[in-house]
């Protein structure tokens, strides 16, 4: 996988894909979907990973019981194994205006991103849901899980619209309508939001989701080499500022910026969720290898 034959072309080169096949993706707490698969299950199973041992009931399967513990103990104990599963991985890019800004532009490593992360889960056999966001839910498709699915969200991928403001708070709160069991959501975005993110990632948890939150920044956002008079543009808006750059401008900026960051991380961690910070100029192996292993996201 993948094996085009005739479809759009994946975002990512079977070169990149090769150095992705081993890798999984994790979630911070065990999942009851019921759906065998390879994913570790709070659910008792039979695969080959002992989980602890519980008193024998009549019923129990005897195959079961550990004739061990019954010569020491003179009780009947069942051997209880753990269960594996897959899951459903929600991908969700952010399309505003906002996200097309930067050299490169933080839509392209999203798009890239996005695809990486839906082959790792797909390796695994779990299902993927991916979708866009801007001022409300754009777009989604259930792209499910399987070899052929793939080239579903290469599809959806290669046509990524270009939105305009953003909304996450309502964007994330219409994703109710699309899940429907536990699982992973993760939110590719730059959260540059003037209405907030925090009661629409709240609302995902409460859909059972564990959340990742994977922001996306320009190198010239995170260190602006810029002095003098600007006339500087909203990206989702049609407003302009005039400024005067100066160093005691651009230090208040970093300052204003580090706050921002702190602030999105301290919540992330508060509300049980991943978080990273990604420049849009990092490679998409160096983000994935690298920066998702830091965080847990992937192994």
């Amino acid at each position: 996988m993948p094996e085009n034959n005739g479809q759009a072309r994946f975002p990512l080169d079977a070169t990149v894909l090769q150095r992705l096949d081993n890798l999984t993706l994790l979630t911070r707490r065990s999942m009851a979907t019921g759906r065998p698969g390879r994913r570790r299950s709070p659910m008792a199973g039979s695969s080959m990973e002992f989980a602890d041992y519980r008193r024998y009931a009549p019923g129990d399967d005897f195959r079961r019981i550990d004739w061990r513990a019954y010569a020491r103990l003179e009780r009947l104990f069942l051997r209880v194994f753990e269960a594996e599963e897959n899951i459903t991985v929600t991908i969700l890019i952010d399309c505003s205006g906002s996200m097309q800004h930067g050299t490169p532009a933080k839509i392209e490593l999203a798009q890239k991103l996005a695809a990486a992360l839906a082959y790792v889960a797909l390796k695994s056999e779990d299902s993927v849901i991916i979708g866009t966001l801007a001022d409300h839910l754009l777009n989604f498709r259930r792209a499910g899980s399987g070899k052929n699915a793939i080239w579903s969200i290469g599809d959806f991928l290669n046509k990524l619209p270009t939105a305009g403001t953003t909304d996450l708070n309502k964007a994330l709160y219409e994703l109710g309508r699309v899940i429907n069991g536990p699982g992973l959501t993760i939110i590719l975005s730059d959260f540059l939001v003037a209405s907030g993110y925090q009661t629409g990632i709240r609302a995902v948890r409460q859909l059972r989701q564990d959340v990742a939150l994977l922001q996306i920044l320009a190198p010239e956002e995170l260190e602006p080499e810029i002095q003098g008079d600007w006339q500087l543009k909203d990206s989702e808006g049609h407003s302009s500022v005039d400024v005067s750059i100066s160093s005691n401008v651009l230090q208040a900026y970093h300052e204003r910026l580090s706050i921002f960051l702190g602030d999105l991380e301290a919540f992330a961690h508060k509300n049980m969720a991943t978080y990273t910070m990604i420049p849009s100029d990092t490679t998409i192996l160096d983000v994935v290898q690298r920066l998702l292993r830091q965080i847990a996201l992937v192994k």
